[in-house]
């Protein structure tokens, strides 16, 4: 399963993207600004997992407050380009 987790520090000014990366179970993080200090993409075998292993190690992290995982439930994985959107089929298209 993955799931986002929106993270919130006490305002320390520093970069938490790196710290989050080196959690066994982020595949990615990235440093926000507004609402949330960071965000950080999930990758756990079950729900059990994300929360007993991934999320406790990012509520471990000096500075952290609070964080919000939201499990995936749908992802589109490639969105279709208006080329190939436009594009109709014909005889070469197809396999023999």
């Amino acid at each position: 399963m993955r799931a986002y987790v929106l993270i919130q520090t006490e305002a320390r000014g520093e970069s938490l993207a790196e710290r989050l990366r080196s959690i066994p179970g982020i595949v990615a993080a990235e440093d926000l600004t507004g609402a949330y200090d960071a965000i950080a993409l999930a990758g756990a075998g079950s729900t059990r997992h994300l929360l007993d292993q991934v999320i406790a190690g990012i509520l471990s992290l000096p500075g952290v407050t609070r964080a919000l995982p939201a499990p995936v439930i749908r992802s589109l994985a490639e969105r279709p380009t208006k080329a190939s959107a436009d594009r109709r089929p014909d005889s070469r298209d197809w396999a023999a």
